[in-house]
């Protein structure tokens, strides 16, 4: 039987340590080997040496868990393919490929808009015409309107766009506060395009994902996110992320602090039975996979018509979500595989 567990890297990124690993990768390896029977390995994905590595992980890996931010791979659809073969030929895979394609793309808040989580003034728009003909609407109906690339991370892609009294426009990028004006929604319409990408012909997994999602603009952003980290279903810490003042992004990039509590906690009851619901309904998006390994489901607050707090769903991450600064959450992803009878 083999007996490895591997944990796979991209050689570039921003998200390495001094010994060019992620810092969370030993750490998770380690607890790994004392909690399991398993042995642990690191490997590195070089797209030219991919058939390589896949028969060298085919002959020793009893599982593979992914820990690249695809956002540092320009193959990402070629890395998916890779995860998918190894996944086909017994591997387990953590987390699978299908499931990434799914929940770690903003357009999961349009198909969740009719849920408990989901918010129903969410629409994706995947190509610009669907933009061009909806959007304005859209704008119009609420003065205000929050757009997210489909897949994108610490903000890029993001913008908050506002209608002024005299028909201008204001959009504001989330990255970096950075704000942008336009005379008008015609000419905002004329060059949000560039920003808009042609389907790849050949991408097995990416076909119909690029485009943006817009969503209701919600105030209460001023206060935080509210972040549910879990493994696979299981709720392991609330993480309270305030922006900076100004800002609408509560990402570390954007200079956002964060703080991690107890899920226990009875003042994060509504979240956890809230994201305890959620599941189900994510439920028929993972494609018969497991839930991700190490994920989280992201909310900010509005009210409901009775005053009291609701929680709106405002993405989800489950392609390599890190542990740093919670290097001792590694023991709560070592539970996953068999434990040392």
């Amino acid at each position: 039987m083999k007996n490895t567990i591997f944990i796979i890297e991209y050689a570039k990124g921003n998200d390495k340590g001094f010994d060019g690993f992620r810092p969370d990768t030993k750490p998770i390896l380690r607890a790994i080997e004392e909690e399991t029977d398993f042995e642990t390995e690191i490997v590195f994905f070089k797209p030219n040496k991919k058939y390589q590595l896949l028969e060298y992980l085919k002959k020793n890996a009893f599982a593979v868990i992914s820990r690249i931010n695809p956002g540092n791979l320009k193959q990402v659809d070629e890395y998916f393919q890779f995860l998918k073969a190894l996944a086909d030929s017994g591997v387990e895979i953590h987390t699978h490929p299908d499931v990434m394609i799914n929940l770690d793309f903003k357009d999961i808040l349009a198909k969740l808009r009719d849920s408990k989580i989901g918010d129903k003034e969410s629409n994706f728009y995947h190509k610009f015409s669907d933009f061009a003909s909806k959007f304005p609407e859209d704008l119009k109906k609420y003065g205000i309107r929050v757009l997210k690339t489909n897949y994108g991370s610490t903000g890029e892609g993001v913008y908050l766009v506002r209608l002024q009294d005299d028909g201008s426009i204001i959009s504001t990028e989330a990255v970096n506060n950075e704000k942008y004006y336009f005379d008008d929604i015609h000419e905002f319409i004329s060059k949000f395009e560039k920003n808009f990408e042609d389907d790849n012909e050949y991408a097995a997994y990416f076909q119909g994902k690029v485009g943006f999602v817009g969503c209701r603009y919600l105030e209460r952003i001023s206060e935080g996110e509210i972040r549910v980290l879990l493994v696979n279903d299981k709720p392991i810490s609330v993480v309270h992320k305030k922006p900076q003042d100004g800002a609408f992004s509560a990402t570390l990039f954007s200079g956002a602090k964060y703080k991690y509590e107890n899920p226990e906690d009875e003042k994060w009851k509504d979240v956890i039975e809230l994201t305890k619901q959620g599941l189900l309904d994510l439920r028929p998006y993972l494609q018969g996979q497991n839930y991700p390994l190490l994920w989280t489901m992201d909310y900010i607050l509005d009210y409901n018509e009775d005053g009291s707090d609701k929680y709106i769903l405002s993405e989800i991450n489950c392609s390599c979500v890190g542990i740093t600064t919670e290097l001792h959450y590694a023991k709560e992803v070592a539970k996953v595989f068999k434990k040392k009878e």
